[in-house]
């Protein structure tokens, strides 16, 4: 019987977890530069894609550069029609490429912001060509296991708190490599992100 109380007491205890809402269209005429850090900690976004949705959060601290464009980005309606261009199977997936063929980005250059936040299953990076993290635009990757690149080379500024199991779906997608040569990059089949949207806490 004293198990079943504590089980009970442990259900009524836990803080249910707190309802996310789309921002208020206010926030879409501030400019990306005047949110802080606390207030992009709080924010959250829904990516909407041909298989499902999955969420982000970020961590501002430790990457304030690439989490300002990345919200810049979404702010702007950048990824939405987008497709995940580069599979490698059960082990990253990437999107963000307006060519489509991994040379494409923004226009821009942004500061890489390495930091030391782990490359673990779900966080999400800035994805860039190989010794060059000086060219990061508006890819970005989804680690579906951990890495086995311990480099900060590819700065993590996020992780996904819910959906994964989509993200697992896109990344069970056979993919071949440059010309149907072998190796995995291109995806046999395309999944697109309909759209991105920038959530808050509901009351804030």
């Amino acid at each position: 019987m004293s198990f079943v109380f504590l089980a009970l007491a442990i259900c009524f205890c836990r803080k249910p977890e707190p309802k996310y809402v789309p921002v208020d269209e206010k926030f879409f005429s501030a400019p990306v530069e005047k949110i802080s850090i606390e207030d992009m900690k709080k924010l959250r976004v829904e990516v909407k894609t041909d298989y499902g949705i999955f969420t982000i959060g970020f961590y501002p601290d430790k990457a304030p550069h690439l989490t300002r464009n990345f919200i810049k980005l979404v702010q702007q309606g950048f990824y939405d029609g987008l497709y995940f261009h580069m599979v490698v199977p059960k082990y990253m997936v990437i999107a963000g490429d307006p060519k489509g063929d991994g040379q494409g980005g923004p226009g821009y250059w942004i500061k890489p912001d390495f930091n030391t936040l782990p490359h673990t299953r779900g966080a999400v990076g800035m994805s860039h060509p190989p010794f060059a993290p000086d060219t990061i635009g508006s890819q970005f990757y989804v680690l579906l296991t951990e890495s086995f690149q311990k480099t900060n080379a590819y700065p993590v500024f996020g992780y996904v708190v819910s959906g994964m199991d989509v993200l697992d779906r896109i990344g069970d997608i056979s993919a071949t490599g440059p010309g149907g040569k072998p190796g995995p990059w291109i995806p046999k089949t395309r999944v697109r992100i309909q759209r991105i949207t920038i959530l808050k806490k509901a009351g804030e």
